[in-house]
């Protein structure tokens, strides 16, 4: 990862907030841009939509599983080979 090292001129007040940024983000474990990064995007409206297994419930997984098990043709044939030669990969010997 490439970084710039950028000296910006704050008001005291504002160096604190920094300071107190960089603070939160080693007890978490980040780094500063990242958190930045973070906040930036909760105040732009940025924030990317979290996925379904992330946020869904246990009624929202168990009727997705449903919807995916219904979208199969319960009439489709299953061609199941279980030789010892597919399993195996030999001539059982």
């Amino acid at each position: 990862m490439n970084t710039q090292t950028v000296t910006v001129q704050v008001e005291p007040s504002v160096a604190a907030i920094l300071q107190e940024l960089q603070a939160r983000a080693d007890a978490q474990g980040l780094s500063l841009d990242l958190l930045l990064r973070t906040l930036a995007e909760g105040v732009n409206g940025d924030t990317p939509e979290r996925p379904f297994y992330e946020t869904a419930t246990t009624e929202e997984w168990l009727k997705a599983f449903n919807e995916w098990v219904d979208s199969h043709d319960p009439d489709t044939p299953v061609i199941l080979d279980d030789s010892r030669e597919v399993i195996y990969g030999d001539d059982g010997r």
